[in-house]
């Protein structure tokens, strides 16, 4: 029970960090568009996001990381790499994967407004896959002593 709570957790972080990641890049191409705007229509904005966005983001990356970890504990179990690295990369790469199917699948040119660019592309990969290793350290079991 333990574990799917963290994991339910390490999704809920992952996703809510790529959806304020998202309105802070499409805020930042409004401003660059318009000028500024109020610190109240930001914060706004972004809790509209965290609302209604974030659950989509945690939908796509749930599958992902369930995957991506699985895969993580057997290339584990063959292979002599650093945990965590091996868990941020393999989760990292799933991720990738996902979003290009995502992307030639979804009816728009993006469905992921932060995967247009590489840098937005690299954020979003991270975020999940700092998830994924949020998950491993704190699904490990401890020792008391």
């Amino acid at each position: 029970m333990r574990r799917i709570l963290v994991f339910l957790l390490a999704v809920l972080l992952a996703a809510s960090a790529g959806s304020m990641i998202q309105s802070l890049v499409n805020l930042q191409a409004i401003v660059a568009l318009t000028g500024p705007i109020a610190t109240a229509e930001q914060l706004s904005t972004l809790w509209f996001d965290l609302r209604h966005f974030m659950p989509v983001l945690a939908a796509i990356f749930l599958p992902i990381m369930l995957l991506s970890l699985v895969l993580s504990r057997i290339v584990l179990k063959r292979a002599t790499l650093g945990k965590v690295p091996a868990v941020f990369v393999i989760t990292a790469l799933s991720t990738w994967a996902a979003l290009l199917i995502i992307n030639q699948l979804a009816p728009m040119p993006t469905l992921i407004a932060l995967n247009r660019t590489l840098a937005g592309t690299l954020l979003l990969l991270s975020c999940c896959a700092l998830g994924a290793v949020f998950y491993h350290y704190f699904s490990r079991s401890r020792s008391v002593a």
